[in-house]
Parts: structure tokens; sequence; C-alpha cells
């Protein structure tokens, strides 16, 4: 999720937030023998959080990309192989370590003929298809995002003659709307609060339309940067008081709305979010911790699951604060293995991008 905005504290905070409530909600039953409540937060999708600031993050530099004067097919390799050396690595390293610990019986899944879906990020593409490395259904989101916007994009440029900005706006209507009609084709699956999770919730064909409220923010940040920032303050309470009033919500409450119009309106709440969050760009002493944090989000994500399933079961103890004690050396852990992930694996693939970018650029000129 690199971009323009990648030093800005109050992103950072926003993507710090979004992996370690990620981490806490998907550990806090290590502790629920003292604390049964553990992480005690609103019920909030974190992860739609990391979908809206990705989707805000890649926005300006797909603007930024569109804007240049080189060829279009030129523009959108270079924009692709930047976004791939970022997520691919992480995602086929931890792919294949699932593969070995369900393999072993290390962690729980089934490996059948369909799990080389997995390798082209068909796993929920159009259906769920749950064996095994379960965080990876954000990740075939986040792919398929962004492979099909900055096609569309260049291509609606290249084929048709659109102004660059105009194309980003109809692909953010695209990807706004579409989803709502995915959600419709898919709600006779639904009964249930587990059937939406993996019919809507987890699905890429219902999921698209948080990226694309992070990337219509980004335009809308682009092109009105002084009613951008005078609506910060009431845009962060709007944003916060439906995110509140949404947490408490469950299939029951309202069928029709959970199903078509959740996701879209929890969103947009999240985007609200972004005119203060994205203006917020120092806290002192503040900004190198929170940047360290916000840099190993990608790599926590993956890493916090396997490091579940082989120590998680040493952290629970009848004494509260030995479980304390070991849950609190359990998030350190965590914390460390994505930190070296990060630095001896992420880091050095997203280092080539700018190597790569050069060689595509004389490559086509040459040809």
């Amino acid at each position: 999720m690199a971009g323009q905005h990648e030093k800005i504290f109050g992103l950072d905070v926003m993507r710090t937030a979004a992996g370690v409530m990620v981490l806490l909600s998907h550990t806090g039953h290590l502790v629920e023998q003292h604390w049964p409540q553990f992480p005690n937060v609103p019920h909030v999708d974190w992860v739609g959080l990391f979908f809206v600031l990705s989707g805000f993050l890649i926005g300006g530099t797909l603007l930024d990309s569109l804007a240049q004067p080189s060829p279009a097919p030129l523009r959108f390799a270079d924009f692709m192989q930047r976004r791939w050396l970022r997520t691919l690595p992480n995602y086929f390293l931890f792919l294949l370590l699932n593969i070995a610990l369900v393999h072993f019986s290390l962690a729980p899944g089934l490996l059948t003929h369909a799990t080389p879906a997995y390798a082209v990020f068909m796993q929920n593409f159009h259906v769920p298809l749950d064996l095994f490395f379960w965080e990876s259904w954000s990740l075939a989101v986040e792919e398929w995002f962004y492979l099909l916007f900055p096609l569309i994009t260049f291509f609606l440029v290249a084929r048709t003659g659109m102004r660059s900005e105009r194309s980003f706006l109809v692909a953010c209507a695209l990807f706004i709307l579409l989803p709502v009609a995915g959600r419709l084709a898919v709600m006779h699956h639904v009964v249930d609060d587990a059937t939406r999770v993996l019919w809507v919730q987890k699905m890429v064909i219902t999921r698209l339309d948080a990226p694309g409220m992070g990337m219509l923010a980004a335009l809308i940040a682009r092109r009105f940067p002084a009613q951008w920032l005078h609506v910060r303050w009431p845009a962060l309470l709007l944003g916060l008081a439906a995110l509140l009033s949404f947490s408490k919500l469950h299939y029951t409450d309202a069928p029709r709305f959970m199903v078509i119009g959740f996701e879209s309106t929890c969103a947009l709440a999240m985007a609200l979010l972004l005119p203060l969050l994205s203006t917020w760009r120092s806290a002192g002493s503040l900004n190198g911790p929170m940047r360290g944090l916000s840099l190993i989000t990608y790599s926590l994500y993956l890493v916090h699951l396997p490091m579940l399933y082989l120590f998680g079961k040493f952290v629970p103890d009848g004494s509260a604060w030995k479980c304390a004690l070991h849950y609190g050396l359990f998030i350190g852990g965590c914390m460390a293995v994505a930190t070296l992930v990060y630095r001896c694996w992420e880091r050095p693939f997203m280092r080539l991008r700018d190597p790569f970018g050069r060689w595509l650029a004389l490559r086509w000129n040459r040809a």
C-alpha cells in the first residue's frame, strides 16, 4: 500500500489500527479464561479499513501515473510491476508456508484438487473456497482490484481518448456500483451471519466497492483540496458515529440491508475518516514508532495466524498474570517475526521497483 501519502502520520495511524485490531480480534480467545470480553472494542470490519485506505493510497499513485506523458501500456505495466513487487512475494511465501502447515497437520485446513486456485487468487472470486489460509480472502480482493481498476482506466484513456480523471471517475463508479449487483446475485445464499460472511463479506465480487470508495476519496482530495480540509472534522464525527451504529447490527436486524447495503455504507463511513487522517501530517516524536508499526502491517497480517497455530497453545494459563505475560510475549513474537519478514523479504523486493521500472522504459523505447 505504498503511495504519495505514505509518510502522513494520520494514515499510518489508520493502517496500524487496522493491523493491530485484526491481530487482537483473531487472538483474543487466548486470554478469554480471564478476560472474556478482550479486546472489548466495537465490532468494526478492520479489514475493510485496510481496503479503503489501500484504495486511497493507490488512487493518488494511479492519478499521478495517468497524468504522465508516456504511452498508456507502459504506464500500466509500470504500475502493475510496482503493485506486484509490493504484494506478491509475501503472498506466495505465506501460501507455501500455510500449505506446509496443513500438510504436516500443524494448522487446520484441507488440501484438495482446488488448492491451486489460491495461486491465481480465485479462492473467493465468485464462490467461497473455504479450505485453508483463510486470511488470504482479503488479499484476493486487493489483487483483483489492483489489476482491474487500472486496466479499465488505462484502457479508457488509450482506446477512447477519455481524459485521465474522467476515466478514473468512471472506474470508481463501476467499482462502487457493480458489487451491489454482485450482492444481489448471491443474496439467496445468505440465511444468517455466518453465510453472510462467506458470500458477502469475504467475496471478491461483493467487496470491490471498499477500495473503490478509497479511490473516489483520492480523486476528491486531489480535485477539491480546500473543501477536503474544511470538512475534515464533521466528516470524522459522522464517519465514527456511523461505524459505531453499524457495529451493533446483525443479519437478523435488517436482512436485506445487511446483504445489499451494509458493506458499501461501512466503506463510505470509513472514507469519511480520510479528510482528517490524510491531513494529520505529523505527531512529533510519535512519527517514528507509528511509521515503523505501519510498515509491518502487511507482514503482520500474514504472520499472526501461522504464529497462532504454532504457539497459541502456550498462551492460556490458570494464573491471570502468567496468561497476560504469555500473551504479551506472543504478540511481541508476532511483531518481531513480521519485522523480520518485512526487512529480509518484503523490502528487498520493493527496492526492485525503481530499477525494474527503468528497465521497462528502456525496453519500450527500444521497441
